[in-house]
């Protein structure tokens, strides 16, 4: 009773803060963006986990080219960074499509497009860096058809209410659990020559594959490489990354070559590989832009 209770106070209290949230942004959005910097701010010093495990995950990145003050700003810059991107969302449903396209523009098309046109299917793959959920927005207002891969919440009702949202912001949702049905969803999506897109950076305990990042062993996830060796699926980089003016800009890469002669482990490793190189270049690129949460280091077989 406890716990339904507290899902349908969790619900209530995500609908009209959305909601009260959205009629804000429409009425005085600069205000809005000033008050999460400064909620940016206050909760650097209040959210103690995110402050330490972020400066120690970036002093670990980075100790040997940043001084202490600039791990320390690029720790308050990713909070700020995140809270932005959670106003931005709110922009976005209240603007038209046409507003969506002038002010996020995109760069690199083309290498969509040329992925597209091997009719395969894209994975779109992307980190939580920037405002990682708008991508798939940004893809859709396009005119493409474009799913996003999420780890929904526990509590139906609140996922059913995030899946609502995401729509609001033109993005179909397929859910990362059960993982069967998120597997058949995704191959039916890349069969019609679709997108889907995936956010890959989440470093954590549990069974995957053990790679390099910033020199040291992280735990990486098999799902993006297994997919694509096994529907032929193009996989594309893309980080909707934030300008020196804060507007934002979608930039997307070249395919990425990856070994499809074999599926087995060794060539699963090896793809793996390429895509966590990938994922270094683009955070050392936007360090500030990172949520350096999701990283867990592998040691001796421990993760920390």
């Amino acid at each position: 009773m406890i716990a339904w209770l507290s899902g349908k106070i969790a619900y209530l209290s995500t609908w009209f803060g959305f909601r009260i949230g959205c009629v804000a942004i429409r009425i005085c959005p600069g205000a809005i963006f000033r008050l999460s910097d400064g909620l940016a701010k206050v909760g650097f010093f209040l959210f103690r986990g995110f402050r330490h495990r972020s400066i120690a995950n970036i002093r670990i990145a980075f100790g040997d080219r940043l001084s202490a003050s600039e791990i320390d700003a690029v720790a308050r810059q990713s909070l700020r960074n995140f809270l932005r991107a959670f106003v931005e969302i709110g922009v976005a449903v209240e603007s038209s499509d046409d507003k969506v396209k002038a002010g996020i523009p995109i760069v690199g098309r083309k290498h969509l497009d040329a992925a597209l046109a091997k009719g395969k299917g894209v994975l779109l793959l992307s980190a939580h860096l920037g405002n990682f959920f708008l991508v798939g927005c940004r893809i859709a207002v396009e005119g493409l058809s474009a799913f996003v891969l999420v780890n929904q919440p526990r509590d139906g009702g609140f996922a059913g209410l995030m899946d609502e949202y995401r729509l609001e912001v033109r993005q179909k949702t397929i859910h990362a659990r059960p993982r069967h049905r998120a597997l058949r969803e995704l191959s039916e999506v890349l069969r019609r020559n679709e997108i889907a897109v995936m956010i890959a950076d989440e470093y954590r305990r549990g069974s995957g594959i053990e790679v390099p990042l910033f020199g040291k062993t992280v735990i990486a996830r098999r799902g993006p490489v297994s997919l694509a060796l096994r529907t032929g699926a193009a996989v594309v980089p893309a980080c909707m990354v934030r300008q020196a003016d804060d507007s934002l800009r979608l930039v997307i890469e070249p395919e990425l070559e990856l070994e499809r002669g074999e599926r087995n482990a060794e060539a699963i490793r090896e793809n793996t590989i390429r895509i966590t190189r990938w994922l270094e270049r683009t955070v050392r690129s936007y360090p500030e832009q990172w949520n350096w949460m999701n990283i867990h280091w592998w040691t001796d077989g421990t993760s920390s």
